[in-house]
């Protein structure tokens, strides 16, 4: 397989090595050696001890329309110039208009925005895999790689449909090793951050979820690769309100924010008990 290059041409959307820069309100620490890039949400960068974090997989799994899509988007919106992300877009859920309207929301320029993300759009498994060795040989091309974040979502989309009923398990459970160990490889050798968004599903049989609640597809494989796994639910009568609950990670013990899906990205929900308590909670909205 050839090389590839962030110049060649996805499916959906080209994206160039162009000295474009974007202007970026995302945040971007140091702790240790790794860095961490905003959310573009203050209680998801709470929840995962300030950010997502490189050298490491963060995986966001949840039902549909718990925003996992949404946030996919934002954090394409908020990651730091002149920062570059890879998009493998499984489902077909990458819309540059949803990158238009979180940009223009934040006061901030979709163009360059849209210059500096590569979507890939894996028809099935198979392909999939090949964007996966793809996105390695593009990070790894180039010494000064300005590739920072590799989303997958989701990862479990084309495995599901082709691999059902408990006969395909051992297969796609072989399949997902390879290359979830591949994805972890890259991220800590290139100290990029990985994320990847999973479905639920009520099977239970992992020491880190608790019994009934719900679980990610793919198991163990995935799980145990994932260094930081947070749960999206619905959280209410509104859809636009999202629990977001955090089930892993090495830093931090089990914690939960709400958030409310807006057209900017997240705006951080107050608990009810804060406000109640005359708390100072000026600092916790995102708008």
């Amino acid at each position: 397989m050839s090389s590839p290059d962030v110049d060649s041409s996805p499916k959906q959307h080209k994206a160039s090595h162009s000295n474009n820069l974007f202007k970026s309100d995302g945040k971007f620490t140091h702790q240790q050696g790794k860095q961490r890039l905003s959310t573009g949400s203050k209680n998801l960068d709470d929840l995962l001890s300030g950010g997502l974090e490189t050298g490491a997989i963060t995986q966001f799994y949840g039902a549909s329309n718990t925003g996992k899509t949404h946030l996919c988007h934002l954090i394409c919106v908020v990651l730091p110039s002149p920062y570059q992300a890879i998009y493998i877009d499984t489902e077909g859920g990458f819309r540059e208009e949803r990158i238009q309207s979180i940009a223009t929301a934040r006061g901030l320029d979709h163009t360059n925005i849209l210059s500096n993300i590569q979507v890939l759009q894996p028809k099935d498994s198979k392909e999939q895999e090949s964007h996966f060795e793809d996105a390695c040989s593009i990070v790894k091309s180039s010494s000064n790689s300005k590739v920072k974040l590799l989303i997958v979502d989701s990862m479990m989309f084309h495995y599901i449909a082709e691999y059902p009923g408990r006969s395909g398990l051992s297969k796609r459970a072989h399949s997902l090793n390879i290359y979830m160990h591949m994805l972890h490889n890259l991220a800590q050798t290139k100290n990029i951050a990985v994320l990847i968004t999973n479905q639920s599903t009520s099977n239970p049989r992992h020491r880190d979820f608790e019994a009934n609640s719900p679980q990610p597809f793919g198991g163990n494989v995935i799980s145990n690769t994932s260094t930081y796994i947070v749960n999206l639910e619905c959280g209410g009568y509104f859809a636009s309100n999202i629990d977001a609950r955090l089930i892993k990670s090495p830093l931090s013990s089990f914690n939960s924010h709400p958030l409310k899906i807006v057209e900017s990205g997240f705006v951080d929900v107050v608990p009810n008990y804060l406000r109640e308590n005359g708390e100072d909670v000026s600092g916790g909205l995102d708008e």
